[in-house]
């Protein structure tokens, strides 16, 4: 099994459907859809909390615990 040749001839794509990766794709949509801030002025506070915040509704928190500060 070592010697064998492995070629692709097309694009490939890695997909990941773990709570992490999925909690990454869900932030960048919301901050995508909040449209009052440029996401140049978004604060590394911002990014941290918002994706603490989708982290814990893949892991099926309720809203009011998602919203609450830990």
């Amino acid at each position: 099994m070592a010697n064998e040749t492995v070629s692709i001839s097309g694009p490939v794509d890695v997909a990941s459907e773990s709570k992490q990766a999925v909690a990454f794709e869900l932030m960048k949509h919301i901050s995508g859809c909040e449209q009052a801030d440029d996401a140049r002025t978004k604060t590394r506070a911002y990014w941290l909390t918002l994706y603490r915040q989708c982290y814990k509704a893949t892991s099926g928190a309720s809203l009011e615990r998602i919203l609450q500060d830990d």
